[in-house]
């Protein structure tokens, strides 16, 4: 008679119920534990590429300068505060040389061509050839990423209008003058010449050649600007630059990307780091003004660096003169850097 061996019985095993909430509870702990340290990496991955596209984007207009006589891509005079809009297209400027300051405006084009003539336009309504692989600079850029920065992209903002650049030029990339100048540069223009003129901060003149700059390494080449000021602001707010006390002074003003006569108007995005204050703003005061993050700074010399805008929202609480002091010594620090002016060089007129 054959013999079957009968089957071996094997109990089932699994984990009880007890075993597996255990399991989920450590998972979640541990996800909670890694969660910041991720966010904080990746936060700190998107400020150093934002850095290096900075710094990038820093070099590319050094090297189109060593090959246009030290001089930077044209950067126009843009649309200046003015009290009389046809101003623009009659003003010229210098006197007797049949440019008028909209004639220099239309000169924008380093990064892409004509910009001046839609900038204020959301990005779907922008020309076929608006795009920065168009304009004068991209030959020594070759990658269009690099005038933006990574947290920039990231914005989903309903009333954000592009999504192309927020790497704009700082006012003081033309030679600063007024009133006081020791140059005496006024027959340039009736806006810093006329004594009537209310203009208290000065007026740009020629493109400053990277060897004319007193302190490279202190003077601001590019910014990655907060995106909701001017770069890419809702259209019905590009030129309300803020509510508090310097409303009137920083208004009306074409910032895009030559601010040219804004550095009122115009922040350092607050994309990156921890909040914190400017070092231009007093422990004594701090209370009045929020901390905020930074943003990356180029300068003349190549160098990259974090920068803490001081007045956030160019607002002033209460009735105080310091925070108007704080925010001309924010003038004052590239007029410094680009001429080796001192305040008391200047003697600028208070704007309030």
């Amino acid at each position: 008679m054959k013999h079957h061996p009968t089957a071996c019985k094997r109990g089932r095993t699994g984990f009880t119920l007890i075993e597996l909430l255990v399991v989920v509870a450590i998972i979640a702990l541990l996800i909670s534990i890694l969660l910041p340290s991720l966010s904080r990496a990746r936060a700190q991955a998107r400020s150093t590429v934002c850095a290096s596209r900075i710094a990038q984007l820093a070099k590319a207009i050094i090297l189109y300068a060593d090959d246009y006589d030290e001089t930077p891509p044209f950067l126009a005079r843009g649309w200046e505060d003015c009290d009389e809009p046809g101003r623009l297209e009659t003003e010229e400027y210098t006197v007797g040389s049949g440019m008028t300051l909209m004639d220099w405006a239309m000169l924008e084009d380093w990064l892409m061509p004509d910009f001046p003539r839609f900038w204020m336009d959301v990005q779907e309504d922008w020309p076929e050839d608006a795009q920065p692989k168009y304009g004068t600079l991209f030959g020594y850029t070759r990658f269009e990423n690099l005038y933006r920065c990574p947290s920039f992209e990231r914005v989903g903002d309903s009333g954000k209008t592009q999504n192309v650049f927020n790497y704009t030029r700082t006012l003081f990339a033309r030679k600063w003058f007024h009133k006081g100048d020791p140059e005496s540069y006024y027959g340039s223009s009736i806006y810093v010449g006329d004594p009537e003129s209310e203009n208290w901060c000065g007026q740009a003149g020629p493109i400053l050649k990277i060897s004319d700059i007193y302190s490279a390494s202190q003077m601001w080449m590019m910014f990655d600007e907060r995106w909701d000021r001017h770069c890419a602001g809702p259209l019905d707010r590009l030129n309300r630059a803020g509510e508090g006390m310097l409303q009137d002074a920083i208004t009306e003003v074409w910032m895009a990307i030559d601010p040219i006569f804004g550095a009122s108007g115009d922040e350092v995005g607050q994309y990156h780091g921890a909040a914190t204050y400017s070092s231009l703003v007093p422990a004594s005061i701090r209370e009045k003004t929020p901390p905020i993050l930074s943003g990356n700074c180029s300068f003349y010399d190549g160098h990259v660096a974090l920068e803490t805008d001081p007045l956030p929202d160019r607002k002033i609480e209460g009735d105080t003169m310091q925070l108007v002091t704080v925010f001309v010594d924010f003038l004052m620090g590239p007029m410094f850097a680009q001429r080796g002016l001192r305040p008391e060089d200047v003697k600028l007129d208070s704007p309030l």
